[in-house]
């Protein structure tokens, strides 16, 4: 599968901590009127008021924002850790230049773990030094896992500058581009030039619409990007028109999507083993697991609609892939419950009173899948068989449901093949050790892959 993109939110933040009173400055200064060299008019009025409320860009002062003014590299790569919410560094003490002593000790080893961060050489990092727009362009892609192949070929034509860009940023400056990130000062990338922080503030407005900071549920629509940079959260019946984030700051916790449709692409920071779960109606064409510090799952419901294999990208990060429990998990949905409809009207016929799916689902390979079969009688008890209806083959163990009881899984008699098979599922029920009814009815086995196992 093709590598993702991950649209860019961390060129805004580089500004944050510049000086050691940048913490107690942002403590006063709560919106960017409150700053005397930040004039409402200008061009970057909205995208710096934006940055300031929602944390990522700190005064130099209690009374100066400098807009203006040159973003350090230990500056930016603070602003990314608040974006995301890291909190997880790296050793960096082969970086002879970043002192333990200095405000940005914490965040260079944040973002060198994150891995939006080199150094200038093997020893240094320049945290002090003004950041390059395209070096910023670079941070930000990297972050945002933006696929730098399928953006090789975005047209830099209409910038007269663009043979100043150096090789080993061009990917990252065109995948820029090309998502719609950066665009330009009029006909130039100015790519040497330093980033300024009113600039940096728009590009991550043009990137992230709205910032979930609090547990909960949420239902609205949300325009633009949604970066998540807690646990706990609940997206549920809503729209989000561009990339949803999970940001580092969701640590272990758990991420519930409940019928959500996600226009562009899921990347996934943060969330522990069974964190993320895409439940009913669940729809988007592209997932990114990006967690580098622990493994995390992504699991799609049975009954997401997204499910369907050919029809989502998925990819997990050579980093990720590390840590081995890192997985995605999805089932195919594609066939209708017409099974269920049928089972359920049958059973009310015949004062057969079961629970059974109208699918099982297995991972190509393993013979124990979900079952679901469940007694609701008061005395009776069922036998359970379950054939392939192509050469009548029995696939799971014959089974026996006492009043009230249920299972969860059942053992395939053979491992699956990938693909679905249709079955037919006998139930017979007894009252008293005497044999009261047969229902005969039919059954999709569908087995699919756990990624990132290649789809045959």
């Amino acid at each position: 599968m093709k590598h993702k993109r991950i649209l860019a939110m961390l060129l805004a933040v580089a500004s944050c901590l510049s000086l050691a009173v940048s913490a107690s400055a942002a403590s006063t200064a709560r919106k960017a009127t409150d700053f005397k060299d930040f004039d409402r008019n200008a061009w970057y009025a909205d995208a710096v008021s934006a940055a300031v409320d929602n944390g990522l860009l700190y005064g130099k002062s209690s009374s100066i924002i400098d807009p203006n003014g040159a973003m350090t590299r230990a500056e930016m790569a603070a602003i990314i850790n608040r974006s995301f919410g890291c909190y997880v560094k790296a050793d960096i003490s082969k970086y002879t230049d970043v002192s333990k002593s200095k405000w940005y000790y914490d965040d260079v080893a944040m973002a060198v773990q994150m891995g939006t961060y080199n150094g200038r050489s093997s020893s240094t990092m320049a945290p002090d030094a003004p950041i390059s727009r395209q070096e910023a362009m670079t941070v930000v892609a990297r972050a945002l896992e933006l696929d730098y192949d399928s953006y090789s070929k975005t047209d830099l034509s209409a910038f007269s500058d663009r043979s100043e860009i150096s090789n080993w940023a061009l990917p990252y400056v065109r995948a820029m581009v090309g998502a719609d990130y950066i665009h330009g000062r009029g006909k130039v990338l100015a790519p040497l030039d330093n980033i300024t922080r009113a600039e940096f503030a728009q590009i991550f407005a043009n990137i992230i619409g709205t910032y979930i900071v609090s547990k909960g549920t949420y239902d609205k629509d949300i325009k633009g990007s949604v970066l998540i940079r807690t646990d706990d959260v609940e997206l549920k019946n809503l729209t989000v028109d561009g990339d949803l984030i999970i940001g580092c700051g969701a640590a272990d916790g758990k991420i519930t999507l409940d019928n959500v449709t996600v226009k562009g692409r899921l990347l996934v920071w943060g969330g522990g083993t069974k964190a993320v779960y895409c439940n009913a109606g669940t729809n988007m064409p592209a997932v990114v697991v990006a967690r580098v510090d622990d493994a995390v799952k992504v699991i799609y419901d049975r009954d997401s609609t997204l499910a369907v294999i050919d029809t989502i990208k998925v990819r997990i990060t050579e980093r990720a892939k590390q840590h081995k429990e890192t997985e995605v998990i999805f089932y195919d949905v594609s066939g209708l419950r017409e099974a269920q409809k049928q089972l359920n009207a049958i059973v009310a016929d015949n004062q057969i009173d079961i629970t059974a799916p109208a699918h099982l689902y297995a991972l190509v390979g393993e013979s124990s899948v979900k079952a679901e079969f469940r007694n609701n009688s008061k005395g009776d008890t069922y036998k359970v068989e379950i054939r392939r209806n192509k050469d009548n083959a029995l696939i799971a163990d014959i089974f026996e449901l006492a009043a009230g009881k249920s299972i969860s899984s059942l053992t395939l008699l053979e491992a699956p093949e990938f693909g679905n098979a249709d079955c037919t599922v006998t139930i017979t029920a007894f009252r008293d050790g005497k044999q009261i009814g047969t229902l005969n009815t039919e059954l999709i086995l569908h087995t699919a892959y756990l990624w990132p196992k290649e789809v045959q």
